[in-house]
């Protein structure tokens, strides 16, 4: 599936959390129509600029007294100069901050009404352009008179779903103030968002600033979408491919996967797991399982740190030395200056890849592969380090001897595991 993005209505309230716009994809910005003034706005401008989220205009109805919520009769006409307006204010405040706007997205009763009018959306679209520009991508609903007026206009337009709102059997939205209307249970967010991102009719989920539990919902929402645009393929019948964040703790990562049912073993490598499952029964969604990891910092570790005792020895220790311009001690104390963690575990049992290396002592392989690396020789290859358990070939450059140290056992299996922590004992 495409990117879907999290949008969501901001700079509507006093005190919002700036958790939000660390959650969001893009900010619709109140503009001053239904909420919102020059401090707001630029509180809101700022918070996109410290966080990376884009910038768009939230214009309304010029109805603060109802939160623009009700529609009103208002020309065309008025309601293009409206627009205009409300934009511009936010355009000129975004300009001084250096953040473009590049969405805008109407808000309430004007967001309905347009939709439903064709004169009423190409007013709105109309007043956008003349405020913003052609370079603004449109957010409304996925059919109607708002869709094809931004369209006409040559506009970017992106398809909304609500993550935070109920749906009738039409799939229209339940109107304000009926019973289920506004959804605070963060499962039944999860679900609408699996149900909308997957289902192809739309490009980005609205999460309301102003919901109850607005943070809680997005951040859901927010991991939700991140986990479904993990890239996946099929390897076989019986295995799956995901490719993993950088920052997604790995050890966690596992434990998720195997605890899915109908899933046999999941292995981590450096950026990918790999998914193993009886092809007559494959797991539902692996993707979701790694969602609740996201976006959430991992616990921290309260075990100490493996200490592996190591006597600076390999042949390769002077050519490390010679190719990053340090002397043979300096490499060894950057090198067991480090704590390590270990990243994946392969390509021999028990042989933990450990990272990150110091970038002054960062190495590639070698050019040609030894047939033959005693065991418990100590390696640097790029950003990893590591220890090989057993005598085998390999192409890294040796720098050392770990002492008294087993990798990996019979009844045990790989001493280290993922998400371990390692540091190196120089031993003279």
């Amino acid at each position: 599936m495409t990117e879907c993005l999290l949008n969501i209505d901001l700079g509507e309230l006093p005190g919002e959390d700036e958790q939000l716009y660390t959650l969001a994809h893009v900010a619709n910005i109140a503009c001053g129509g239904h909420a919102g003034d020059d401090a707001s706005m630029r509180r809101a401008l700022e918070s996109c600029a410290r966080h990376g989220t884009r910038a768009g205009a939230h214009p309304s109805y010029e109805d603060r007294e109802g939160f623009g919520r009700k529609a009103l009769e208002v020309s065309p006409e008025v309601m293009r100069g409206q627009v205009a307006g409300q934009c511009a204010r936010l355009a000129r405040l975004a300009a001084s901050q250096g953040v473009p706007v590049r969405y805008a997205k109407p808000h309430g009763a004007l967001y309905h009404s347009a939709n439903a009018s064709a004169e009423l959306a190409r007013a709105v679209v109309e007043g956008v352009v003349e405020a913003l520009g052609r370079s603004i991508t449109v957010i409304g609903p996925g059919t109607g008179a708002l869709r094809d007026a931004a369209r006409a206009a040559g506009l970017a337009y992106a398809r909304e779903g609500f993550a935070d709102r109920g749906t009738r059997p039409d799939g229209s939205l339940i109107p304000r103030g009926q019973p289920g209307a506004v959804l605070t249970d963060v499962a039944r967010a999860r679900e609408n968002t699996v149900r909308l991102a997957t289902g192809g009719t739309v490009d980005t989920l609205c999460v309301h600033g102003d919901t109850p539990g607005a943070v809680e919902l997005a951040r859901e929402v927010r991991a939700t979408l991140d986990a479904l645009a993990l890239r996946a393929e099929a390897l076989g019948d019986g295995a799956l491919r995901l490719a993993l964040p950088e920052g997604l703790e790995r050890r966690s990562a596992r434990e998720a996967l195997c605890a899915l049912p109908r899933v046999v073993d999941a292995v981590i490598t450096e950026e990918h797991a790999c998914v193993y499952f009886d092809p007559d029964a494959p797991p539902e969604e692996p993707r979701l399982a790694l969602a609740r990891l996201l976006h959430v910092p991992p616990p921290p570790d309260a075990r100490p740190p493996a200490t592996l005792r190591v006597r600076y020895d390999g042949p390769d220790l002077e050519a490390v030395a010679a190719r990053t311009g340090l002397t043979k001690d300096e490499v060894t104390k950057l090198h067991a200056a480090r704590e390590y963690t270990v990243r994946c575990v392969g390509f021999l049992p028990g042989f933990a890849y450990l990272g990150e290396v110091d970038s002054r002592i960062v190495v590639p392989r070698l050019a040609t592969p030894r047939t033959r690396v005693p065991a418990l020789a100590v390696g640097i290859a790029g950003g990893r380090t590591g220890v090989y358990p057993f005598a085998s070939p390999g192409g890294w450059h040796l720098i050392g001897t770990a002492l008294d140290f087993t990798a990996f056992t019979p009844e045990q299996g790989a001493v280290l595991r993922l998400g371990d922590r390692v540091r190196f004992e120089r031993v003279d």
